[in-house]
C-alpha cells in the first residue's frame, strides 16, 4: 500500500494513493493504526478504486478499532458511498471528516461525564 500522511493536531490524515489487493488495504492500514493508538485518523481512499471487497476490509478496522476510543473516519467518493455499512463514519469530503471528527470527540466527552 502507497500512501501519504500528514500530521495535524487533532488527527492524522492519510491519504492511500494505489493498492495491491484488499488485503494489501488491510494490512497496511492495520500496521498503521497499531502503531499510532493516541491518534484519531481520517483516512482518504478517494484515489483508488474502490470496490465491495476492499469496503469490507475497511469495515473489519473500523470493528476492530472501534473500543480504542478513537476515531477512524473514511473519505470516499459519493459514488462509493454505498459499498459501506450505513452506520459507518464514511463521508464525501474532508471538512466533513473533521466535523464528524468533532462531533464524536464531543460525543465521547458526553458519555464519559455521565458514567
Amino acid at each position: 500500500m502507497k500512501h501519504s500522511s500528514v500530521s495535524k493536531a487533532a488527527y492524522e490524515l492519510l491519504t492511500i494513493q494505489s493498492i495491491d489487493s484488499p488485503t494489501d488495504l488491510h494490512n497496511g492500514l492495520d500496521e498503521l493504526l497499531d502503531r499510532h493508538l493516541d491518534r484519531h485518523f481520517i483516512i482518504d481512499v478517494t484515489k483508488i478504486t474502490l470496490k465491495e471487497s476492499h469496503s469490507k476490509e475497511l469495515q473489519k478496522l473500523l470493528d476492530k478499532y472501534r473500543s480504542s476510543n478513537r476515531s477512524i473516519i473514511y473519505i470516499t467518493k459519493i459514488e462509493d458511498l454505498s459499498h459501506f455499512d450505513e452506520r459507518a463514519p464514511v463521508v464525501p469530503t474532508l471538512q466533513e471528516a473533521i466535523d464528524f471528527l468533532e462531533m464524536e470527540e464531543i460525543e465521547r466527552k458526553l458519555t464519559g461525564e455521565e458514567e
